[in-house]
């Protein structure tokens, strides 16, 4: 039995693919099975990830008939894991080496039951931007949460042992993964956040301003109706949202681009 089940979604990204998979199978920490379930993808992703199974006994393929959408395939993918701790990541981000070794050590010292790290951005040739970085608090309530939207989705552990449910909304509406660890807050179950670059989110050519309106305009409505803040806490929240979500992306990373390169194998593709 595998210690931690990494859960990648796929849609249609043969592109990227191969990269975000070599950054599992690069880990430091061996003890995991990576569940792969291709949506219904009508490009060549299904074949490349079945190519790397053949190659590797831990990796375990499922394919959907028909397109459901990330959550369901999330939601799935859970149900047949088989390890304590469940990690996520995206079929076009990267994770670093010591990404597991470091949050699983982190979470035990710590007894927590949820996880997160810092990350920054790099573009779609997988060239680190020198712009944009997320850095974490130690430790998040709600109220905090919902100021910063600091929670990657590529970096989340999750411990089962002390987290029974883990079931995205499968709805298709957007920020499934919010609503989620929302859920958790409200009842008062903290996220532990780990402040090492331990993922890089690929931004990609297509993620287009619209989409990020249409996102904006989600996350107020969300907001104004979350219950677990009074309404003058809920507006405060939302400005600083706003103003976070332009501060991650626009200022500078002060990264160690050689040593970040190093540490993601972000030449290897």
């Amino acid at each position: 039995m595998s210690n931690v089940s990494v859960v990648l979604p796929v849609y249609n990204c043969e592109k990227f693919l191969p990269h975000t998979i070599q950054s599992v199978l690069n880990q430091e920490y061996k003890n995991w099975e990576l569940l792969i379930v291709n949506d219904a993808s009508t490009d060549g992703s299904l074949a490349v990830a079945q190519e790397y199974a053949k190659q590797d006994s831990r990796i375990k393929i499922f394919d959907m008939p028909k397109n459901q959408g990330v959550a369901a395939c999330r939601n799935f993918a859970v149900s047949q894991a088989t390890g304590r701790y469940v990690a996520f990541i995206d079929s076009d981000d990267l994770w670093a080496k010591q990404k597991l070794s470091k949050q699983l050590l982190f979470m035990q010292q710590r007894g927590a039951a949820l996880s997160h790290t810092a990350y920054a951005f790099m573009n779609e040739k997988g060239e680190l931007m020198d712009k944009g970085r997320v850095d974490v608090d130690e430790k998040i309530d709600l109220e905090r949460y919902l100021k910063t939207t600091q929670i990657g989705m590529s970096t989340v552990m999750i411990d089962r042992q002390q987290i029974k449910k883990i079931e995205f909304p499968a709805d298709r509406r957007l920020c499934e993964d919010a609503r989620l660890w929302v859920q958790y807050l409200r009842a008062g179950v903290p996220f532990y956040g780990q402040n090492d670059i331990l993922m890089l989110y690929r931004v990609r050519n297509n993620q287009l301003s619209k989409n990020k309106a249409r996102m904006a305009i989600n996350t107020f409505v969300r907001y104004i109706h979350e219950t677990g803040l009074a309404p003058h806490k809920r507006l405060e929240c939302f400005g600083y949202y706003a103003y976070n979500g332009v501060k991650k992306r626009k200022h500078k990373s002060n990264l160690n681009t050689a040593e970040i390169y190093k540490e993601f194998n972000c030449n290897q593709k």
